[in-house]
């Protein structure tokens, strides 16, 4: 389906001030991906999750939060015009950690998250044909210690992303007891990890404590008996197709709020 013309109007009020980023930067290595979700027709959303091998995962580093700049550039010669993507952030002090993320992240492939405050927005940078990579420069002075990240994408690409999925972390967002038929995600948006049932599968009935536009992943538990998430009026289901919590397996859910405090989930993802 081709991008259909449509008018931009003004975004709100004061839209345009800076700032409004979480003071830390969300990195991935591209060789850990596994499979990377592709864009909507018109080329800006990712609706699906970025899912890794296994073992692998995104690392958060901290950035001090006036520093950060990103965005992009469109460059090229007639018909051969496309984007390089930047980010830029400075990181305190010279600690054994930052100087081995230095050393070791140096030439590696990246993509990058950047979250909002304001909302639940997440902006990536990078994509395994056009990657980010880093440059870094220390200043250990009488007036500063810091070092200075620039990411910048390899070659010419599309425009950054607005991801809709959720973030691969090395400690999930919250995990469900085995017996449980309710997700209680009291803890965010995020991954939430299930529980193999003890004698018998659990049937995910509904998700609470969700705020409207969230999404939440379920994580497969795999063992003998995986919970279910069958369709239903509370669960809207891709082809109404029941999803089970094998090993592996990741259901991603968007929450909107209908009418009153009653929620639907709408399935974003699955794998």
């Amino acid at each position: 389906m081709a991008y259909t013309k449509v008018d931009v109007v003004k975004p709100g009020s004061n839209l345009g001030v800076g700032g409004n980023k979480k003071a830390e930067i969300v990195i991935f290595d591209m060789d850990d991906v596994l499979t990377f979700p592709g864009r909507d027709a018109n080329g800006v959303v990712t609706a699906g999750n970025i899912v890794f091998k296994p073992g692998a995962y995104m690392i958060k580093v901290y950035a001090t939060q006036n520093t950060i700049e990103a965005g992009h550039k469109g460059e090229g010669d007639t018909d051969k015009k496309g984007y390089i993507q930047n980010v830029k952030f400075e990181h305190p002090g010279d600690t054994v950690a930052i100087l081995e993320f230095d050393a070791n992240w140096i030439n590696r492939n990246v993509g990058i998250l950047i979250q909002r405050c304001a909302d639940t927005r997440k902006t990536l940078f990078g994509t395994p044909c056009a990657p980010m990579q880093m440059v870094t420069e220390h200043k250990d002075t009488k007036d500063t210690n810091t070092t200075e990240f620039t990411f910048a994408s390899a070659q010419k690409g599309p425009i950054e992303s607005d991801y809709q999925g959720t973030m691969a972390l090395s400690v999930v967002t919250g995990t469900v007891a085995a017996a449980a038929v309710a997700v209680d995600v009291t803890n965010g948006p995020g991954q939430y990890q299930l529980t193999t049932g003890v004698a018998n599968a659990a049937v995910i009935a509904s998700i609470t404590n969700a705020v409207d536009g969230n999404t939440y992943t379920l994580l497969g538990s795999g063992g003998a008996w995986p919970s279910t998430v069958p369709p239903g009026t509370l669960f809207l289901l891709a082809s109404g197709a029941t999803w089970t919590a094998i090993a592996g397996a990741t259901l991603t859910l968007k929450a909107f709020k209908d009418t009153g405090a009653t929620f639907k989930f709408l399935e974003v993802s699955r794998s």
